[in-house]
C-alpha cells in the first residue's frame, strides 16, 4: 500500500514537472506569437479597409468551421491513450484525418461561390477556395500534433508556431501593400500552414503511415464524433455572429465587428492557449484520483478566473481609446461592440476549461449537447438585435447568452460529475467583483484623458493595480516561503569546529534538507500547473 502511494506521488510530481515545462513553452509561444500577430494586425489594419476585413472574415468563417471537424475528432483519442496503444491507433487516425481533409477541402473549394453568396459577399469565393488548401494539411499533421501535446512537447509546437507567424506575417504585409486585399490574408494562412506541417512532421515519434483497423476505427469514431460534433456546434456558435452581421449589416460592418471580436479574444488567445496545452492532458492523467477530481478542477478555476476575468473586463473598459490608439480613427465604431464582447471573452475561457475537464472524464457528449442551446439562443437573439442596434447590440447579445444561458448549463454538467454549484460560484465571486472594479477604474481614468495612447496607459495601469490587490497576500506569503527555505538551506550546511579538517565533515550532512527547485522554474510555472 505504501509503495503504491509513493508511486502515485512520484507520478504526480513528474506530471507537475511535465506540465510546468509544457506550460512554460506554451507561455513563450503565446507571448511571442500573439505579440507578432498583434503587430501584424495593427500594420495590416492601417493598409486594408474595413470592408476587406469583412470579406476575409466570411472566408474565415467557412475555414474555421470546417477545419475543426476535418479529422472527425479522432486525434483527441491519442492524447488520452497510453503510449503503447498509440502504435495500433495512430495509423488509423492518420488515415481518417487524411481522407476527411482531402474530401472536405475539395468540397469547400467547389462550393466556395455558394458559401460566399450565402454569407453575404460574393467576393469571398476566391479566399474561401484558397483557404480550402489548409484542410488536407491539417489532416496530415493531426497525428504528430496530437502526440506532441500528449507528450508535453510544446517546444516543437513553439518552433512551428513562430515559423508560421514569421512566414505568414511577411506574406500578408507584402501582398496587402500590393493591393491584394482579402486574398493577402488567405494566401498568408496557407503559407503559414505549409511551414507548420513541415516542422510537425519532423517529429519522429509522430510519423505514422496511414493504416486501417476496423476495431480501432470503431473505437476512435465512437470517441471522436461527439467531439467533432461539439467542435462543429461550438465554432458555428462562435461564428454565427459573423454570419448574421455579414448578411444583415454588410461587409464593412462585419470588418469592424471582426476587429472588435479579435481584440476581445486577446486574453483567450494568450491564456487559453496555455490552458489548453496542459488542461486536457493533465486532467486525463489525474483521472485515477477519482473523488479528488472536482478539487483539482475548482483549484484550476479559481486561479484562472482570478487572472483572466479582470483582464477581459479591463479591455472592455478601455474599448474606445484602445481601438483608436492601435488601429486609427476609421476603426472607432468597433469599440461599441468590444464592451459586450469582453464579457464573452472571459466566459469562453472558463467554459473551455470546463469543457476540457468534462472531456477528460469521458463526457464529450455533454459538451456537444451544450452547444445546441448556445447556438439556437445566440442565433435568435442576434437576428432580433442586429438590424436595430448594430454591432453594439450584437456584442451585448453575446454577453447575455454566455452569462445567463451557457453559465447555468455548464453548472448543471459540472454538478453531474461531482462539482457543486455553490463551490463554483464561491470560487468565481472574487474574480467577478475585482474584475468589475478594475474595469470601472480603467474606464474612469481613461475617460478623463483625451490622448488615446495616454488614456490606455493610464487606465490600463490603474485597472491592473486594482486587479492585483487580491493577489498581494499570496505574493507576500510566497516571498516569505522562499526566504525561509533559503535560510533553512543555508543553516543545513555543516560548520566545521575550530581546527577540524573540512574533509572530516560527514557527507550525509549535505543532504539533510532537500534544496528548493530552481527559481526559474518557480517563476515560469503557469496558472494551470498551480491549479494542479
Amino acid at each position: 500500500m505504501g509503495g503504491d502511494t509513493r508511486r502515485m506521488s512520484a507520478e504526480r510530481k513528474s506530471l507537475r514537472q511535465l506540465a510546468g515545462r509544457s506550460a512554460a513553452w506554451s507561455t513563450l509561444d503565446v507571448v511571442i506569437g500573439r505579440f507578432g500577430q498583434f503587430a501584424q494586425g495593427v500594420i495590416v489594419a492601417r493598409i486594408v479597409a474595413p470592408k476587406q476585413f469583412g470579406v476575409f472574415a466570411i472566408a474565415l468563417v467557412v475555414h474555421t468551421v470546417v477545419v475543426n471537424i476535418s479529422e472527425l475528432g479522432v486525434s483527441a483519442a491519442l492524447i488520452r491513450d497510453d503510449p503503447q496503444r498509440t502504435r495500433s491507433t495512430a495509423p488509423t487516425v492518420a488515415t481518417i484525418s487524411l481522407i476527411t481533409g482531402l474530401v472536405l477541402g475539395g468540397l469547400v473549394a467547389a462550393l466556395s461561390p455558394v458559401f460566399a453568396s450565402g454569407l453575404g459577399s460574393a467576393r469571398a469565393a476566391a479566399p474561401i477556395a484558397v483557404m480550402a488548401l489548409n484542410l488536407p494539411l491539417a489532416g496530415i499533421t493531426a497525428v504528430p500534433g496530437a502526440l506532441l501535446r500528449r507528450d508535453f512537447r510544446m517546444d516543437r509546437i513553439f518552433y512551428a508556431d513562430i515559423a508560421n507567424m514569421l512566414v505568414s506575417g511577411v506574406i500578408v504585409v507584402v501582398l496587402a501593400l500590393d493591393g491584394w486585399g482579402a486574398m493577402a490574408f488567405a494566401w498568408s494562412w496557407v503559407a503559414g500552414q505549409v511551414v507548420t506541417a513541415v516542422i510537425l512532421l519532423l517529429y519522429k515519434r509522430g510519423r505514422f503511415l496511414p493504416g486501417w483497423s476496423r476495431l480501432e476505427a470503431r473505437r476512435l469514431l465512437s470517441f471522436g464524433l461527439p467531439i467533432a460534433g461539439a467542435n462543429l456546434l461550438a465554432f458555428l456558435t462562435l461564428n454565427v455572429d459573423y454570419i448574421v452581421v455579414g448578411r444583415t449589416l454588410g461587409a464593412e460592418a462585419l470588418g469592424l465587428y471582426m476587429l472588435a471580436f479579435n481584440i476581445s479574444g486577446w486574453p483567450l488567445n494568450v491564456f487559453g492557449a496555455v490552458i489548453r496545452s496542459v488542461s486536457l492532458p493533465s486532467f486525463s492523467r489525474l483521472q485515477l484520483d477519482g473523488e479528488e477530481m472536482p478539487k483539482h478542477f475548482l483549484s484550476a478555476l479559481r486561479v484562472i478566473a482570478g487572472v483572466t476575468l479582470p483582464i477581459c473586463l479591463i479591455i472592455g473598459g478601455l474599448a474606445r481609446p484602445a481601438v483608436i490608439a492601435l488601429y486609427g480613427p476609421r476603426w472607432t465604431p468597433a469599440a461599441s461592440a468590444l464592451i459586450g464582447l469582453s464579457v464573452l471573452g472571459a466566459g469562453r475561457i472558463l467554459l473551455e476549461l470546463s469543457g476540457d475537464f468534462l472531456v477528460s472524464l469521458g463526457r464529450p457528449r455533454g459538451v456537444m449537447v451544450a452547444q445546441i442551446p448556445w447556438l439556437l439562443a445566440l442565433t435568435g437573439i442576434l437576428v432580433l438585435i442586429a438590424p436595430r442596434y448594430g454591432i453594439r447590440g450584437v456584442g451585448f447579445g453575446q454577453a447575455f447568452v454566455v452569462v445567463c444561458i451557457m453559465g447555468p448549463i455548464y453548472l448543471i454538467l459540472l454538478r453531474r460529475v461531482g462539482v457543486r454549484t455553490s463551490e463554483v460560484l464561491r470560487g468565481l465571486r472574487p474574480a467577478v467583483l475585482w474584475g468589475v472594479l478594475a474595469a470601472v477604474t480603467a474606464w474612469a481614468v481613461s475617460s478623463r484623458i483625451g490622448e488615446p495612447f495616454l488614456a490606455c496607459a493610464a487606465g490600463g495601469t490603474a485597472g491592473l493595480v486594482v486587479m492585483a490587490v487580491p493577489f498581494a497576500g499570496t505574493l507576500a506569503r510566497r516571498a516569505s516561503v522562499l526566504t525561509t527555505r533559503r535560510r533553512t538551506r543555508a543553516s543545513a550546511s555543516p560548520v566545521a569546529p575550530p581546527g577540524a579538517n573540512p574533509a572530516d565533515t560527514p557527507a550525509q550532512a549535505h543532504v539533510m534538507v532537500d534544496p528548493p527547485g530552481p527559481l526559474l522554474d518557480q517563476q515560469t510555472t503557469s496558472v494551470a500547473q498551480e491549479a494542479l
